[in-house]
């Protein structure tokens, strides 16, 4: 069981230079960004993750673009692997996309995670001139043609958005096919997505309950791509707030599948996630500053962290 964690949206560039370092240095797996390029002045109803479909965050709160804090964050670390959740796929050129992760692949010795979505933010794709009513079909095949890129010596791809031929894409990813895809989501397309371009379905906001019931049609969505069920893993990423180490918890929304509760029932947590069949867990934290961003941090790491490595 791997844990890693979520990277505070925050432009202070001392701050998360020490979380970052702080995330490696204590053993955590992964340090992953989330992708916003806009929001909403007058907030939202869409949000898939809460009741009432308010975004779990304030509309002006600060999102650094994702692949350009990913490249701040290579140049601050060395073991730790790096990567979005999620990146929204439709947002950018498919080519232009797959050459920033393929150049931070090889700058970072092979560290980088591929989170993609399809997004849910109808205004944000309004405003890039995108069609938000596309954004599956243009996901499917923006992954199609990113793993084409990363794979083949001389890359083609003829889709219904891109006709790619003739062309030579270098240098390849340090990871070979290609950089690992967790595909993002909650629905069946996103776990059909998974089963054919995915090394591992990474949900958010849910319950460990939901994983389970979704994990049947999972594997044998892959089985039907001709893949082994071993190619797969499952990620489960959610906000965590410890109630028993004096940190209050911040006002903002709570999303689905919030754990706040104490140190022991995060470890029996880990333990249920462990024994449905979940691999990864990735966690945010319900707390404001960066300092106690820190603290539970290192909370997870002293007193969670070795009972994961213990579960392999």
């Amino acid at each position: 069981m791997e844990i890693g964690l979520s990277i505070p949206r925050i432009p202070d560039v001392p701050g998360l230079k020490r979380f970052v370092e702080t995330a490696e240095e204590l053993g955590f797996e992964s340090v992953l960004a989330g992708d916003h390029i806009v929001l909403p002045t007058e907030g939202t109803n869409q949000y898939p993750y809460t009741s009432d479909g308010s975004f779990s965050r304030p509309t002006d709160e600060p999102f650094l673009e994702t692949m350009t804090l990913l490249g701040f964050l290579a140049a601050c670390t060395s073991r730790i692997k790096l990567g979005s959740t999620v990146i929204i796929l439709p947002y950018r050129n498919p080519v232009v996309q797959a050459k920033m992760f393929a150049s931070l692949d090889v700058l970072t010795g092979g560290r980088m995670i591929c989170g993609v979505g399809v997004g849910w933010l109808e205004k944000e794709f309004q405003i890039l001139g995108l069609d938000y009513h596309q954004r599956g079909a243009m996901t499917d095949e923006f992954l199609g043609i990113m793993q084409a890129l990363w794979s083949q010596s001389n890359p083609e791809y003829h889709g219904k958005f891109y006709d790619i031929d003739g062309i030579q894409f270098e240098p390849k990813p340090v990871q070979q096919p290609g950089i690992p895809v967790w595909v993002g989501g909650h629905t069946k397309a996103a776990l059909r997505r998974t089963a054919k371009y995915g090394a591992c379905w990474h949900t958010t906001r849910q319950t460990p309950e939901f994983v389970a019931e979704n994990l049947p049609y999972l594997r044998e969505r892959i089985e039907q791509e001709g893949r082994d069920l071993s190619e797969v893993t499952v990620s489960l990423k959610r906000s965590l707030h410890f109630t028993d180490i004096g940190l209050g918890e911040g006002g903002h929304v709570r999303s689905g599948g919030t754990l706040v509760t104490t140190t022991q029932e995060v470890i029996d947590d880990l333990q249920s996630c462990q024994e449905i069949g979940i691999d990864q867990l990735t966690y945010d934290f319900r707390v404001e500053s960066l300092s106690d961003c820190i603290k539970v941090m290192e909370h997870l790491a002293d007193k969670v962290l070795p009972v994961a490595r213990r579960l392999g």
